[in-house]
């Protein structure tokens, strides 16, 4: 991993990563031939292609328009469509006119960082989630109350819509947030075409299509320089892409109740490659703190090693990867089993870039074992 990778593990929040990106930028100073260049944050009015009605940006301030790029970015980086993108668009101007909303009922919001407290039941972020819903599966009130942590739920729920690729944004928006006002999304569609026209591309090496039809996105590429050790690990893993996403599934033998969960993913994993020789226990924490598994720097990690993941202001991580390699652009990938309907898979390991990061190597006794027989 170089240390482009390490700056983008490292942001804390969605402005640093978008000071990042535009840093990359400004020195590489090269663009993709065919591909469209990102206007600059804010530039007054923008219109929809062939319109005469152009929509402006100006009535929204640096940290709204920062949410609405990070957005953007992190469904370019993520290859969701722009119909996924627009949709996320829509419900969070809808939602919180991007804004991250803490709320005045639960007062444990009010110790994050925020944009604005409101008082909608228990409702907070930029996507208004219910705190009594959600806080639980998104790693505490500090996943709660992180933005990017809140696009990446977005995005995970729109892909377990049917169909969502080729959904209307307004109705993909409705399917994911439930409002009772399904029709609100749509009075925010012009806004969010035109955010999505001026952050396109804001995903650093996943610039939009040419047009000429020609791609610019970049095709992953799983795996990478390993040991032996985490090379069978991580293929093991991967065997089980698309299974479902079954709380408390996965043992040293496969998939229970037809699916894994994260911890149980990785069990799995280290022991299939180590013939059942080391068997995790069924619980981040635990897996973490074993001492068979030597901690690793995040950018000296190699295919294989497993990633835990700590909401700011927790002591004990949430949800662990498999770290994949990195794609052609080089960014990082994660092997995980995501959360309930999303089923195993590979993301950008940028979508946990609000938490904090600790990678172990399994298996390093067993590695230097193999090698001397």
């Amino acid at each position: 991993m170089n240390a482009g990778i390490v700056k983008i593990l490292g942001a804390a929040g969605g402005l640093l990563l978008t000071v990042v990106l535009l840093i990359v930028i400004m020195i590489s100073g090269d663009t993709i031939a065919g591909c469209a260049v990102p206007a600059p944050m804010g530039q007054g009015l923008t219109g929809k292609p062939g319109s005469s009605a152009p929509v402006s940006l100006a009535g929204y301030n640096t940290a709204q328009l920062t949410l609405a790029r990070d957005i953007v970015a992190v469904g370019e980086q993520r290859r969701i469509p722009e119909t996924g993108i627009t949709a996320a668009l829509m419900a969070a101007t809808t939602e919180s006119g991007l804004r991250n909303y803490a709320n005045s009922g639960v007062p444990e919001s009010l110790s994050y960082p925020n944009d604005a407290i409101g008082s909608d039941h228990d409702s907070v972020g930029p996507f208004q989630l219910r705190a009594s819903v959600w806080a639980g599966r998104l790693g505490g009130m500090g996943g709660l109350m992180d933005p990017h942590r809140q696009i990446g739920w977005f995005y995970d729920q729109a892909e377990a819509v049917p169909n969502w690729q080729t959904s209307d944004p307004a109705a993909l928006a409705q399917a994911v947030e439930r409002s009772a006002y399904p029709d609100a999304y749509a009075a925010k569609r012009d806004t969010a075409g035109a955010l999505y026209r001026e952050f396109r591309g804001a995903g650093a090496g996943t610039a939009p299509a040419a047009d000429d039809g020609e791609s610019c996105t970049t095709a992953p590429e799983i795996g990478g320089a390993g040991s032996g050790f985490g090379a069978r690990v991580l293929a093991a893993g991967m065997r089980e892409l698309g299974l479902p996403y079954v709380w408390g599934g996965g043992n040293a033998t496969g998939p229970t109740g037809g699916g894994f969960d994260c911890s149980g993913l990785v069990l799995f994993a280290v022991a299939q490659a180590s013939d059942g020789r080391i068997v995790l226990a069924h619980y981040t924490g635990s897996q973490q703190r074993d001492p068979r598994g030597v901690p690793v720097p995040i950018d000296q990690m190699q295919p294989g090693d497993a990633v835990y993941f700590t909401s700011r202001g927790e002591t004990d991580s949430h949800h662990v990867g498999l770290f994949a390699g990195t794609d052609s652009a080089g960014h990082p990938l994660i092997l995980n089993a995501p959360d309930s309907g999303i089923p195993v898979r590979v993301q950008p390991l940028a979508d946990f870039a609000g938490d904090h990061m600790d990678a172990r190597r399994f298996g390093v006794q067993q590695q230097n074992t193999d090698a001397r027989m």
